[in-house]
Parts: C-alpha cells; structure tokens; sequence
C-alpha cells in the first residue's frame, strides 16, 4: 500500500473522531426545549415601575445566541430608547440584555426581541411596561418580517444538502457495497462527484445564508462579517464547519479508494454517512428538547439510510438500468441493493416514527399545524415510495427463476420510487424550517355577547389582515337597550408571549356605543377583556379570544 493508502488509513481515526465530537456539542450544550421561550423578564411584563429601569433583561428557557439587534426598546413616542450593546446578562447563555438610556419619560415602553433558540431557528416576541402610568403603547417595532429570497435560498442550500449527501454518500455507498464494477462507469462517477460538490455548496450557501436570516434581513447582508462570527459560534455554524472538514475527508478517499482495502472503505463510508446526518441533525430540531443525544442519533440514522436508498435507486435508475446492462449482470446487483435497501427502510420507519412522536405530541399539532401537514405529506409520500419499493422486491424475488420478468418492470418501479423520494427530501427541507408548536391561525371577524355585571356587552372585533384590530363595543342592559355607564375599557393581552394588556383607545359613537382600533406587535391568539364601570366602584370585566393572524 502506497502513501496514499496510508493516508486513507490515517483518516479513519479522524472520522471516527468527527462522529464522537459532532455528539459531543449535543451532549455538552444545556438541557433545551423544541423552539426558546421567554420564562421572565425585568422589567416584568405589564408592570407599572416607579422609577425608570437602567436594563431590560430577558431570561429564556434555554440558552440562546443573539443577533446584533437581538432586544430593543421603544419609548412612549415610538422612538428607540435602548443603547444597542446586547448582551447575555451576567454571561448566562440563557439571558438577554440591553442598557437603556436615561431621563426616561414617564409611559409605557415596548420591548421586542428577535434570538436563536438552541435547534437554531430565530424566536421572536414582546411586551410592554411602563414608567409612572401607563400610556398608548407605541404600537408595532420596526418590523424584521424577513427576506423571501433569503428564506427561499436557505430551503434551497438545505435541499442540495440532501440531495448532495443522498447522490454522493449514498451513490458512493452503492458502488462499494453492491456494485464495485460500476466505477468503470464515467457516468457512476459523475453522479458521485456531482452528489458530493452540491453537497459542499449546500452546506457554504446554509453558512452564509443563516446569518441574514437569523437577523430578518435580505441577501446583501450575506457577506456581513458579524452575522457570519455570529453564526459561527454556534452550534448550528461549528456542525457546518465539521461537515466541510467531513468532505474533505470524503474526497480524498474518493480519490485513493483503488489504494485502501476494500473492507476498510466500505467501513469508512458507513461512518461518513453517519457523521454527516450527525451535522444535519444539529442544524434541526434533535438539537432541542429532551433526550437530546437520543434524538440527535435518531435523525442521524435517519438522514444516513435515506441516502443510501435514494441514492442506491439514482445509481440503479440512472446507470445499471438505463445502460442496458444485460440480466445477467443486473440481477446480482439488484438483489444486493435489495438487502441494503431494505434495512434502510426499517431504519427510515424507526427512527422517522420516533422523531414524529417527540415533535407532534397531540392530534391538534397533527392536524392543525403547517408542521404537521406538511409531515402527513411526508408520511404520504413515503407510503407511495414503500409501495413502489415492494414492486422491486417483488421482481428480486420473481427473478430467482429460469424466466423471470422483464427489466422494463423494474425501471418503473424504481422510477416511481426515486420520484417519491425526491418529494420527500423536499418535505423533509420544509419540516426543519417549520416550528413543530405553531398552529396555522388565520384571521377572522369576532361576534359575541358578554355579559359584564348587570350589563351585556356586544362585541365585534375585526382584524384587517395587518394586525391591526377594529372594535365596536355596544353596552346593553338587563332589557336589551343601550346604555351608558360612567366608563367602558378595552385591553388586549397575549398569554403566549407575556405581552400586554395593550389597552384600546375607544371614543363614543353614540348611546351605550364605544369604537376603537389597536395596532398589536404580534400575532396569534389575543384575549380582549372589556371592563364596565356602573359605579365608582362596581365594576365588572368579561373576556373574548380574537385571533390575529
């Protein structure tokens, strides 16, 4: 063995390390749920300080990585009254922090926060407090809604990563356990290598890509030098760099396989496609929650075997079949694969069933979420790709006789197969971008009667689609006529996000008749309480959700 196969040899112990460290970010972070969330802040939300706060100082559930414009604060007049240095509070990695300008005026502040959960998607949010009494809220922040074409792009880096690991671990993976002989096979090869360069453009484009979208900003802020550091320093950044290290192992054994033992390159693609689900696994949702090393295992097996089988039917589909290679030199190929395969999809069910399981925990997440939708699509999706897989096993088996079926059988259902699969990988892409605790909530008009102490109170409630709400609240009494008590109030809070009550400015439109509107910072399921005043100190409050998409 020449000098080349001595250094394959070397790199063995380096992949096995790889795999041992990429698990070692998981074990060593702190415990984590599916996406952060906000457990306290000071000052605390809703409350009315007498004196003005120096800080506002968020503490989150998990730890979190902050963005250069992680937390802001608005003043009374909508103007930013914070000092910009964001921070973790005391070097807590699971706090947020910001210094905030003196002389504050007396009022009600909005704070807005925008940070990186542990499973490295940005979490948004905020509050309000206020300083001496409370005032008109200064409405929505400036608003980082995001980019379309970086969200587009990032998908987009995401799926070649799939597809690059699929055609090129998992089209290598075929040439070394089922069909050595097809490195003869120009365009084998080119499969391999073009698997594995968009495999290494996935993974730069993600690296540039997550920076812009962590912080809600467009593509020219790609080349920011500071939302690359900050990607960088994190769990989601240093799993990247591990995977284009990966690579680079990668291809140099693709360059010296025909030097190393056969038996020890078939080992090292096993451990190369586990390592890199490894570095898939950290960018998700395994990378939160509990049972972390579980889940991060689980998604690696995951993404492993679902490189080997839609590689393998690319290799199949593409070269053996559409060659014309004769039965003769088919058959054995196909029955191998077929065992491969077929580990890999009891494989593919586990581990896919157990990662469903931990992220989708009720029938209404299930049903009701765009997470779970688009996982009924998934699990559509590969149905179709198992029947058509049964059509090939059905032919490996039906080819043990003397006249066994024709090939044409076989290239359709392993056409149908890879068809699916494809799909597939593209759900897959949608699954990580989503939020497995986000319900699918649409806007829609609120008509109610609440009763308010000896009062009705009838409620219409309107959102406009821009989170902005009209009510008109009419005031009844016991026999149904209008009246007008001494004072009627309106607030808004959102239990979710510890943000309000917001109050409702409301003027008079005539006998018992009160109409407003609120601008709201987020959306989501908003609590409208009314409160009527019949006296100077009777007073009764009645409540109605108002869903804000």
């Amino acid at each position: 063995m020449g000098e080349s196969g001595r250094t394959c040899r070397r790199a063995a112990p380096l992949l096995g390390a790889l795999v041992v460290t990429l698990l070692a970010l998981v074990l060593g972070a702190s415990p984590a749920s599916a996406h952060a969330t906000l457990e306290s802040s000071s000052p605390p939300a809703d409350a009315v300080l007498r004196t003005a706060p120096t800080s506002v100082t968020l503490v989150f559930d998990e730890g979190i990585s902050l963005l250069p414009d992680s937390l802001r604060v608005f003043g009374p007049d909508g103007g930013q009254v914070d000092d910009g240095h964001v921070e973790h509070a005391r070097g807590i990695a699971a706090t947020a922090s910001v210094g905030l300008h003196t002389g504050l005026a007396d009022g009600t502040y909005l704070v807005a926060y925008r940070v990186v959960s542990a499973d490295s998607h940005p979490v948004s949010g905020a509050y309000t407090f206020s300083i001496g009494h409370r005032s008109t809220p200064p409405g929505s922040p400036p608003a980082t809604r995001g980019s379309a074409p970086v969200d587009v792009a990032l998908g987009v880096s995401r799926w070649l990563g799939y597809a690059g690991a699929a055609l090129g671990l998992g089209g290598f993976a075929f040439l070394v356990w089922c069909w050595p002989a097809g490195w003869s096979s120009r365009r084998a090869r080119t499969i391999v290598n073009g698997g594995t360069g968009s495999l290494v453009a996935g993974t730069i484009l993600a690296l540039v890509l997550k920076g812009p979208y962590d912080a809600g900003l467009g593509l020219g802020h790609v080349v920011d030098g500071a939302l690359l550091r900050e990607v960088l320093g994190t769990t989601y950044g240093r799993a990247l760099d591990a995977r284009i290290l990966l690579l680079a192992l990668v291809v140099l054994l693709l360059t010296h396989r025909e030097r190393v033992s056969p038996r020890l390159v078939r080992a090292l693609v096993g451990v190369a496609l586990l390592a890199t689900g490894v570095t898939f696994a950290l960018g998700g949702h395994a990378a939160a929650g509990s049972h972390r090393l579980l889940a991060v295992t689980s998604v690696s097996v995951h993404v492993a075997a679902m490189s080997v089988w839609l590689g393998g039917l690319a290799m199949l589909g593409l070269v053996l079949l559409a060659e014309g290679g004769a039965p003769a030199e088919v058959v054995p190929v196909v029955r191998r694969f077929s065992t491969v395969a077929a580990t890999s999809v009891c494989l593919l069910l586990a581990t896919g069933t157990y990662q469903a399981l931990r992220e989708v925990r009720s029938w209404d997440l299930l049903l009701d979420s765009h997470y779970g939708h688009v996982l009924l699509i998934k699990i559509w999706l590969v149905v179709i790709a198992l029947g058509a897989a049964s059509g090939s096993r059905a032919w490996v088996w039906q080819s043990t006789r003397l006249a066994g079926p024709p090939l044409r059988t076989l290239r359709s259902s392993v056409a149908l197969e890879s068809v699916a699969l494809v799909a597939v990988l593209v759900a897959s892409t949608l699954l990580v971008t989503s939020d497995p605790k986000a319900t699918r909530l649409v806007s829609a008009p609120v008509s109610a009667t609440l009763r308010a102490g000896p009062d009705s109170v009838r409620v219409s409630a309107v959102p406009d689609g821009t989170r902005r709400v009209r009510l008109r609240l009419v005031v009844l009494d016991a026999h149904g006529d209008p009246v007008d008590p001494p004072e009627v109030d309106a607030a808004l809070s959102l239990a979710a996000q510890q943000v309000g009550p917001l109050p409702v400015g409301l003027a008079r439109g005539g006998r018992g008749v009160r109409t407003g509107q609120v601008s709201l910072p987020l959306g989501g399921l908003w609590q409208l309480a009314v409160t009527v005043r019949t006296t100077a100190i009777d007073e009764a409050t009645a409540y109605v959700e108002v869903p804000v998409g």
